[in-house]
């Protein structure tokens, strides 16, 4: 079975309105922070 190797770290991060306004294409990205975990042996 697949075990995920990552921990997500708070929520995701979306574009400000002033990002937008200079960026419309940034309307769909979303920023993740993850922490690699220890590898189970």
């Amino acid at each position: 079975a697949f075990v995920p190797t990552l921990d997500l770290i708070g929520g995701a991060i979306k574009a400000t309105d002033e990002e937008l306004a200079a960026n419309p294409r940034a309307r769909s990205a979303v920023l993740r922070v993850a922490q690699k975990r220890e590898a189970d042996a």
